[in-house]
């Protein structure tokens, strides 16, 4: 076996779960899913051994190199479908939400439930803090809330409505930790600074501070965003067919008094189209310089991040698909 292989895994409407050789654009593997769900999201281990498959209302977890199409762990507790999995950096952890408005996080060793966060709304997407020592998860939900959690004791740091009563679609936090990105079904992105304050004085503080909002995808959905692996480069895929590349800036401009001040702004990179319905995932390679998406329409597209062009794609699923994994990543 290849000591540093390359994981592409689709899957969607057609209960088939795939993998891919991404430079040949081949599948290689067909797992069925035998379950009567459709498949909502995926995620793989950053060691490439396990994939989470998130279902309505189970979750699977896979041995990516196992020959077995059987998962070696089921994950039961949610009551409805679950939107969005995540595994936490040091892989004991895999976090979960779900239109039964909680969030989850399950010990992987044992597949036992340990947290649960009662959100009080349908939750659409959760996005784990890269800094594991800080305990925090970002989630939003149906109801338009973003809420900055530490999960470890199951509270509500802080919560901003971007936009009162429209749905929030997506979240994303910045490699670095500074930013919380937020997609919402009306086409807006809102960045937020997320500031921590661990300060004797104040105790445990957290704050979203909003620092660019902006209009991405006029009037339609935005089902996800997410920051290449650099942090330079944030994509937003949508109901319009298409992905957006951005470039988040600050520029110097003259204050209303005397002197100057840092204007940030996102300035649009690339326009991605190619697919012919709604793109609703997408996955960044680890260097930053390459983007799959997935659509409807039943195609994966590999891209190139300098042209901005597709350079394979990726065909053998029946119907739509909804969700993409990818980890390429070098020891």
């Amino acid at each position: 076996m290849d000591e540093n292989p390359v994981i592409l895994v689709t899957a969607g409407y057609d209960h088939t779960i795939r993998m891919w050789d991404a430079l040949k654009s081949t599948c290689t593997r067909t797992i069925p899913y035998t379950t009567e769900s459709q498949i909502n999201r995926m995620a793989l281990s950053s060691n490439k051994h396990y994939l989470a498959v998130a279902g309505n209302p189970s979750v699977s977890l896979y041995d990516v190199f196992s020959a077995s199409d059987l998962p070696v762990m089921k994950l039961d507790g949610h009551t409805a479908n679950v939107t969005a999995v995540e595994f936490t950096l040091d892989q004991k952890y895999l976090a979960t939400c779900s239109e039964d408005c909680t969030i989850r996080l399950w010990e992987i060793h044992t597949g036992s439930g340990k947290y649960e966060l009662k959100n009080g709304a349908m939750v659409n997407d959760i996005a784990i803090h890269p800094d594991m020592r800080q305990e925090l998860i970002v989630s939003c939900d149906q109801e338009g809330m973003i809420r900055v959690w530490r999960w470890r004791r199951r509270e509500v740091l802080c919560q901003v409505e971007p936009q009162p009563n429209v749905a929030v679609r997506s979240v994303a936090v910045s490699p670095n930790g500074q930013l919380v990105v937020a997609g919402n079904n009306l086409g807006q992105i809102f960045v937020y600074r997320l500031i921590i304050d661990s300060s004797p004085q104040a105790g445990r503080s957290v704050e979203l501070e909003l620092y660019i909002n902006f209009e991405a995808h006029e009037g339609y959905r935005i089902t996800r965003t997410l920051f290449s692996s650099n942090g330079l480069l944030l994509a937003t895929c949508s109901s319009d067919h298409t992905t957006k590349l951005w470039r988040l800036t600050e520029r110097v401009v003259p204050a209303a008094s005397r002197g100057e001040s840092l204007q940030a702004g996102a300035e649009l990179v690339h326009t991605l189209v190619y697919h012919q319905r709604w793109v609703w995932d997408a996955a960044f390679s680890s260097d930053s310089g390459y983007l799959v998406t997935v659509s409807t329409d039943t195609r994966a597209a590999l891209w190139d991040m300098k042209s901005g062009d597709v350079i394979r794609e990726f065909k053998g699923h029946q119907k739509g698909v909804v969700c993409v994994a990818l980890n390429d990543a070098t020891n």
